[in-house]
């Protein structure tokens, strides 16, 4: 890779440790402080206000990510992209804000859930301005990371201010909003001034028209993905309570942290990938099986440890309290193995290949699948069932996107070859250690830290002994993160 791939790689890889971390301490002291119940409430209000989210981005980050991405040595167009994007993005967020002020008026009788889906009415507001697809089309990975490391850093410590007991849910919501309006404010001040638009500039001219389609093809994709996890949680919040919610959703969060520093890869990648696509297509080619190479090196040896571990990080996490979410971790866990695959095949692949419409319909196909399976065992549903049916639908639609690369793209990913079943038998070699460290009778805190550094020191040592290629470059990131 290209000293300027590495240093995104390394500069969005900061922003994502950090992102994990931060998360890490204030995760589980918020599910402790406010309880499964109030969780519940916070993660089911999320669950339903991400409908509105969603549209009212209307599919732009991808769309304007790919092709300001593909055309920012083109600086006319480059702004032509970026008013006409900008002026959909506020007409949609205000036009979903009032749908979802009515919607909440309207069909939320919970007088708790209500006052939290009011507050959450600010995240619309945010999105009117969001421009962080111009940011990291650009390649601005080092301002966004001190921008987001900053804010963040400001959101720990009014959190652990003002969060101090059961009654101060309200507070932890409206923190979140706060951060949200302020992060995304920021990047658009720093956006304008480096496009340069005068203000007076950024509604004129405007041709919205040739965009409409290609973002409501986008909206459309984005929106089957809703018919996943999203749609499971939405499903237990209304027919089991919004308790599920907080059992299925911590595990969730957990994989998503881990999934969010691995996948940095992907989107530190997908700029360059785009230009290359465009430029240089045998580059390209090579460049994909690279990244899927070092992804499966990460994901594999993660979700076996979490999948041996899930009992004392939720432990870890939640407490005695979120017993029942273990299971779900477990599921969760195996999944995310399917998310990294997933992320290269529909962002670096099908996506950059501008096969929407094929992301579309096996999306559509997939989530009506989870759809029908959440249905099927409805009078049983639980968290880890729900989580089972949406890994099940997941398997199918990355088996059928990998055909249709193999047979219509034609582009090799390179996800079966002697390096991921090295990385599978190693991480397989957890369960003997894991199982070796239980006996010792330590307590879930140092059982957890012991097994991690004793499976990473093993997976890590084993790898450079047989000199495998991610495991240098690993080592080489690993330098070049500790000096800048």
């Amino acid at each position: 890779m290209s000293k300027s791939i590495t240093h995104n790689i390394i500069a969005k890889g900061v922003l994502n440790i950090f992102n994990i971390l931060l998360p890490f301490i204030i995760t589980p002291y918020v599910y402790r402080v406010l309880g499964a119940h109030n969780m519940g409430n916070i993660d089911y209000a999320n669950t339903l206000y991400g409908y509105f989210g969603m549209l009212g981005l209307s599919g732009i980050y991808n769309y304007g990510l790919r092709e300001i991405s593909a055309n920012r040595n083109k600086i006319g167009l480059v702004k032509t992209i970026y008013k006409n994007l900008f002026f959909i993005g506020l007409f949609t967020n205000l036009l979903f804000l009032v749908l979802y002020i009515f919607f909440i008026h309207f069909f939320i009788q919970n007088p708790e859930l209500k006052k939290i889906a009011y507050i959450l009415c600010g995240n619309l507001v945010s999105q009117m301005i969001y421009v962080e697809w111009y940011n990291e089309a650009m390649e601005e990975f080092r301002f966004i990371t001190i921008k987001t490391i900053g804010i963040r850093l400001l959101s720990f410590i009014f959190i652990f201010i003002l969060v101090r007991n059961k009654t101060d849910e309200y507070i932890y919501v409206a923190i979140t909003v706060f951060v949200a309006i302020f992060n995304y404010l920021v990047s658009y001040i720093y956006s304008r001034r480096k496009i340069k638009i005068p203000f007076r500039e950024l509604f004129k001219g405007l041709h919205p028209a040739p965009y409409i389609i290609p973002l409501l093809t986008i909206l459309i994709l984005n929106n089957t993905g809703y018919l996943y996890t999203v749609f499971d949680r939405t499903l237990l919040g209304h027919y089991t309570g919004t308790e599920s919610v907080a059992y299925f959703s911590i595990g969730q969060k957990i994989v998503e942290l881990c999934k969010l520093a691995i996948l940095s890869v992907v989107f530190a990648t997908l700029p360059r990938l785009a230009l290359y696509l465009n430029e240089n297509p045998e580059l390209y080619r090579t460049t994909l099986k690279r990244i899927m190479s070092l992804t499966m090196c990460l994901m594999i040896p993660v979700s076996a440890a979490l999948l041996l571990l899930a009992e004392p990080i939720i432990l870890i996490f939640g407490g005695q309290e979120y017993i029942p979410a273990i299971s779900p971790m477990r599921i969760f866990a195996l999944r995310i193995i399917i998310l990294g695959v997933d992320a290269i095949l529909y962002n670096e692949v099908i996506f950059l290949h501008g096969k929407e419409k094929i992301l579309v319909m096996y999306n559509l196909l997939c989530g009506v699948i989870n759809i029908i399976l959440n249905f099927i065992f409805l009078d049983v549903l639980t968290p880890e069932i729900s989580i089972a049916c949406t890994l099940a639908s997941e398997i199918i639609f990355v088996v059928i996107c990998l055909l249709y690369i193999r047979k219509n793209i034609k582009v090799s990913v390179g996800l079966f070859n002697k390096q991921c079943l090295r990385y599978l038998i190693l991480s397989l070699l957890f369960i003997p250690i894991i199982y070796g460290i239980r006996l010792t009778g330590m307590n879930y805190v140092w059982l957890s830290i012991t097994a991690i550094s004793i499976c990473f020191v093993f997976y890590a040592v084993t790898l450079t002994a047989v000199k495998d290629r991610n495991a240098v470059d690993l080592i080489n990131f690993t330098r070049k993160l500790i000096k800048k």
